[in-house]
């Protein structure tokens, strides 16, 4: 019976720590109210240093992430091919990639513009997809296996 007591004691006491850590800050929750005021559908996942939200603003999915201390460290949002800047859409077009089927895209926008990148994930087979990421002058700079 006491160790019943003391597991159940033993749980209860990791569940509430576990929960403090993992909360999201009021300070980073206002930061966000104040960039994206229009903002639904909120999703908040916690972690030690970062803090991201899935909402919805303007029909687009997005995702914003945030340092425990409410500073914003970037912004992804979903578009499409011809929504991306010209230089980009150029560079994807002139890259070993531009026959491969297009799967999604994500603009990732950064507290400093130059700074601001392009993600495209391209698919060639059932194994073979790659994630593309162009900066906003763009040149491709990275190529990742992707899943």
């Amino acid at each position: 019976m006491r160790y019943l007591i003391f597991s159940l004691f033993l749980f209860l006491s990791v569940s509430l720590k576990a929960q403090q850590i993992f909360s999201v800050p009021d300070l980073v929750k206002q930061a966000f109210d104040r960039q994206y005021p229009e903002a639904n559908n909120l999703k908040w996942s916690g972690g030690l240093d970062n803090h991201t939200v899935r909402f919805t603003l303007n029909e687009k999915q997005m995702k914003a992430v945030y340092t425990k201390d409410g500073i914003w460290v970037s912004t992804e949002k979903q578009m499409k091919m011809e929504e991306l800047p010209k230089v980009v859409q150029d560079g994807f077009a002139n890259c070993k990639y531009k026959d491969w089927t297009v799967k999604d895209i994500l603009e990732v926008t950064k507290p400093r513009i130059e700074a601001n990148e392009y993600k495209i994930v391209v698919q060639k087979s059932v194994l073979n997809k790659k994630l593309l990421v162009f900066d906003a002058k763009g040149r491709l700079y990275e190529e990742l296996i992707s899943l």
